[in-house]
C-alpha cells in the first residue's frame, strides 16, 4: 500500500471513529419534551435562550420545546396520555390539573418549590396547583382578566369606577356613541369575546361576583338559581351595547375592537392587551391617558367584584422517561435572570410568582411595567385580596372537589344557555331549565353524581 491511500485510509478511519462517538454521544443525551401555550414571537425566543444556556449547563440533556396554541394543547395532552408516551411538562389550565391530579396522572413538583423556596411564592400562586402535602402544579407566570376602558371618553362623561351591574350598564350607555350624528353607532359601550372559553370565564366570573355557586356540594349544578337568572338578565340588557357580531369574536377580534375605536370597555381584557395597544393604537393613544382599568362590579346578589385569574401551572406526567432532568430544567428556568427575561415578553400580563422578582429594581424598571402600572396595580389588588380563581372555579375547595369543570367547559352547556338568551331571545328561565338538564346528564354520566 502506498503512502497516499495509507494516509486516506488513516483519515477515513479517524472519521468514522469521530461519526461513532458523535452519534453514541448524541444518542445517550436525555430529552425532555417542554410544551408551553405562549406562541408570541418573543416568549418562544425567551424560552429558546433558556433553553440553550441550560443545554450548555447540562450537555447530556436535550430540551425539545413546543410552543402550541390554546385549542390544540388539552387535546394533544390526552392523546399522549392515552398513547403512553407524554411528555416531560406540560402547561396547562389548573382545572386540567386538577382533573388530572385526581386520576393520579401528575408526578409532584416539590423539588422545585423548595428550590425556589415556598415562602417566595405568592400565597395565591401556591393554591392553584397545591393538593394536600404536596405541589402537582406550579404556574408559569399569573394574569388576571382587566375591566379595560377609554379613560378620555369616561372623563369627558363624568364617568367613575362601577360598583354594581347597573352601573356598567349606565356607563356601557353612556359610552355607546354616535361619533359623527348619522344616526349610527360608531362606538359601541363594550366588548367580550364570544367564544366558548371566554364565555365559560365570563360566567365564573359573573356568579362570583352575584354570590352564587355553580355546583353544590353533592356536585348538582345550580343554573337554575337567583344568581344565575339574574347573570341572564344583566347579559341580556349588556348585549345592546355590544358591536354586532359580537359572538363571532375571539380575544384579538375583541381587542381589535377597543385598540380600533370600535368600543369603550372590553370586560375580558388581559394584561398582554397592552402589547397590542402599544402595536396598533393611535400613538398618541399608547398610553394610561386613553387606555385605563376600573375595578370590577358586582352583581345584585353581590358584595365584592371577582374576576378570572390566567394561570396555566406546569405539570409533569406520571410515565415521562425524564422527571429528574424535568425538574432540573424548571429550577433553571425560576432563576431571577432566566425568569425575568421570560416575563419581560409579556409583562403587563405575566406577574411572576416569585415575591423576589416582582421586588427586584430589573423588574420594577421594566419600561412598560413603570409605563402601564396601573394595569399591575389592579392585578396585584385581585391576588393580594382572593378576588381571582381559576376559570369555573368559585370556591378553592373547588379545584380538588369537583373535577368534572374541565367536562363542563369542554361541553358548551354554558356559552349554549348564554347564547340562546342573548340571540335567540330565549326567557332566562327556559334556558336556565335546559342547561341545568345537560349539566345534570354529564355528571350523572361521568359518576361525579352525588345527589
Amino acid at each position: 500500500m502506498n503512502r497516499k491511500k495509507r494516509y486516506k485510509l488513516i483519515i477515513g478511519s479517524m472519521c468514522l471513529f469521530v461519526l461513532i462517538l458523535g452519534g453514541t454521544s448524541l444518542a445517550e443525551r436525555k430529552v425532555i419534551n417542554v410544551w408551553h401555550t405562549e406562541t408570541n414571537p418573543l416568549s418562544r425566543k425567551a424560552v429558546a435562550n433558556i433553553v440553550d444556556r441550560f443545554e450548555k449547563l447540562h450537555p447530556d440533556i436535550k430540551v425539545e420545546a413546543e410552543a402550541l396554541a390554546w385549542g390544540d394543547l388539552e387535546g394533544k395532552i390526552m392523546a399522549a396520555l392515552a398513547a403512553g408516551s407524554p411528555p416531560e411538562l406540560s402547561h396547562g389550565q389548573p382545572i386540567t390539573c386538577a382533573a388530572l391530579q385526581a386520576k393520579g396522572l401528575l408526578l409532584p413538583l416539590d423539588d422545585v418549590v423548595k428550590h425556589i423556596g415556598e415562602d417566595n411564592i405568592w400565597d395565591q400562586i401556591k393554591k392553584v396547583g397545591k393538593y394536600g402535602d404536596h405541589y402537582f402544579g406550579l404556574v408559569h407566570a399569573a394574569g388576571t382578566s382587566l375591566l379595560i376602558y377609554r379613560k378620555d371618553l369616561a372623563e369627558k362623561r363624568g364617568l367613575k369606577n362601577p360598583k354594581t351591574w347597573k352601573d356598567l350598564l349606565h356607563n356601557a350607555k353612556e359610552l355607546t356613541i354616535d361619533t359623527n350624528k348619522d344616526g349610527k353607532t360608531d362606538i359601541y359601550g363594550l366588548t367580550i369575546p364570544g367564544d366558548n372559553l371566554f364565555i365559560n370565564i365570563l360566567l365564573g366570573e359573573l356568579t362570583k361576583a352575584n354570590g352564587g355557586i355553580l355546583f353544590d356540594d353533592k356536585n348538582r349544578p345550580q343554573f337554575t338559581s337567583k344568581c344565575m337568572i339574574e347573570i341572564l338578565e344583566f347579559l341580556e340588557e349588556l348585549t345592546k351595547y355590544l358591536p354586532p357580531g359580537w359572538e363571532g369574536h375571539g380575544y384579538r377580534e375583541t381587542f381589535a375592537n377597543m385598540y380600533g375605536a370600535k368600543a369603550a370597555m372590553m370586560y375580558q381584557g388581559y394584561g398582554r392587551g397592552a402589547s397590542l395597544i402599544e402595536q396598533y393604537a393611535p400613538k398618541h393613544m399608547t398610553n394610561t391617558d386613553y387606555f385605563d382599568v376600573w375595578i370590577k362590579p358586582h352583581g345584585p346578589s353581590g358584595t365584592k367584584p371577582a374576576a378570572q385569574v390566567d394561570e396555566e401551572p406546569w405539570m409533569m406526567f406520571k410515565g415521562c422517561k425524564h422527571p429528574k432532568e424535568a425538574i432540573e430544567f424548571l429550577k433553571f428556568f425560576y432563576q431571577d435572570d432566566n425568569y425575568l427575561e421570560y416575563i419581560q415578553t409579556v409583562p403587563i400580563h405575566f406577574f411572576p410568582v416569585t415575591k423576589s422578582l416582582r421586588r427586584s429594581t430589573a423588574y420594577q424598571e421594566t419600561p412598560m411595567i413603570k409605563k402601564w402600572k396601573g394595569w399591575l396595580d389592579v392585578q396585584e389588588h385581585y391576588l393580594d385580596n382572593d378576588l381571582v380563581k381559576p376559570t369555573l372555579v368559585i370556591d378553592w375547595k373547588d379545584m380538588t372537589t369537583k373535577p368534572y369543570l374541565m367536562e363542563i367547559l369542554g361541553s358548551g352547556i354554558l356559552k349554549d344557555m348564554v347564547m340562546e338568551v342573548t340571540k335567540e331571545n330565549v326567557p332566562p328561565r327556559k334556558a336556565t331549565d335546559k342547561a341545568q338538564k345537560r349539566a345534570e346528564e354529564l355528571i350523572k354520566d361521568k359518576g361525579y353524581a352525588k345527589w
